[in-house]
């Protein structure tokens, strides 16, 4: 059993700040503020000096994850102190006097990391209780069952549903998520999926219709690098930049890039990025702009090249006449001589001289 010990005050009413309903209630989730009101108004009450996090879920009807989740919230933002002594003893005081402003400059950054390792443990029940009231998780445990051709574990089930508690994904945001996933991963496991549902977050994807652009822009990337021999199920950041870039900067279609993926490959055995770099930066800077042009400027090349091969170099000295190359210098019309050696072969068959 989880206790809180806390800094009591004999009062008849509940002296929530102003700031903190001006400044931060609006911005929270309504679960948290929920939680904050209710330990407040339990904190100025000095019923006893100590009080279960179980009790406070059940009364909130609440998980006992959501409240500490809650709390550590609250922490962070400054408004309250909730030291966990221990993962059954904690320390909760509320603060009067509002929090300094937190600076983009020096406020850490919600990284993967960060947010990996604050992802909140459930038990077996809480799952269960969420099971019964909400259909829509047993649905979603079906559906990841047939993307990934098993059943799933309870730390699957744990990794599934803290997408929707703790990550605040909508249900068809998840299902998406899962098939995402699969498409791009013949060996897509939970951890993986989790780890894919972090980094949309961290790109600011909290939409279905956001998710749905963002894959068809991923499928681009990998059909782009498959042109170049890679098999790879996920995306480094370099590549990425590298395809924004002709996408963005050079303004090249999907086919012109790779049709100069193609040339890469055919010229040589280990096509890179920066060969074809090369290639579409000269296209961007001849303003193509479809195949057509390219074909344009093939031919122009082509003809340039035959141009150079068939004349002559104006500072080139004439060649030296020779005694080989007087032999051979005549202008000989070969097709009469051909002709005078049939009426020759005839006058000689008719018995002529």
């Amino acid at each position: 059993m989880a206790y809180v010990k806390y800094v009591a005050s004999d009062l008849n009413f509940v002296p929530v700040p102003s700031w903190f309903i001006m400044d931060y209630m609006p911005k929270a989730l309504n679960g948290y503020s929920k939680v904050y009101f209710y330990l407040l108004a339990l904190c100025t009450t000095p019923i006893k000096d100590s009080l279960s996090l179980e009790q406070v879920a059940k009364e909130l009807n609440m998980l006992y994850s959501e409240v500490l989740q809650a709390l550590r919230y609250w922490d962070a933002e400054g408004v309250i102190i909730f030291k966990e002594e221990s993962s059954e003893c904690f320390e909760l005081e509320f603060k009067q006097i509002k929090p300094e402003i937190v600076t983009s400059a020096n406020k850490l950054p919600l990284t993967k990391t960060i947010i990996s390792s604050s992802r909140p443990e459930y038990r077996p029940e809480e799952i269960n209780i969420y099971i019964e009231k909400d259909p829509d998780i047993p649905r979603l445990f079906k559906i990841a069952e047939e993307y990934l051709g098993r059943l799933l574990t309870f730390t699957d089930q744990k990794i599934l549903f803290s997408l929707y508690d703790w990550l605040h994904m909508p249900f068809e945001l998840i299902e998406y998520l899962i098939e995402y996933c699969a498409s791009t991963n013949s060996k897509v496991t939970m951890r993986y999926i989790e780890k894919v549902a972090i980094s949309w977050l961290d790109d600011g994807i909290t939409t279905l219709e956001q998710a749905k652009e963002k894959g068809i822009l991923d499928k681009k990337y990998f059909k782009i690098l498959a042109s170049l021999g890679s098999s790879k199920t996920n995306i480094t950041l370099a590549e990425k930049k590298c395809i924004d870039r002709w996408l963005n900067e050079y303004g090249m279609s999907t086919d012109l890039i790779l049709e100069a993926c193609k040339r890469a490959v055919m010229q040589t055995n280990k096509p890179s990025l920066n060969y074809v770099d090369s290639i579409l930066r000269s296209w961007s800077e001849a303003k193509v702009k479809s195949l057509e042009d390219i074909s344009l400027i093939d031919k122009a090349r082509e003809a340039k090249k035959q141009l150079g091969m068939t004349s002559p170099s104006p500072n080139k000295p004439p060649n030296k006449a020779t005694k080989f190359t007087n032999i051979y210098s005549h202008n000989w019309d070969f097709d009469e001589i051909q002709k005078l050696e049939r009426e020759y072969v005839q006058r000689k068959l008719n018995g002529g001289s």
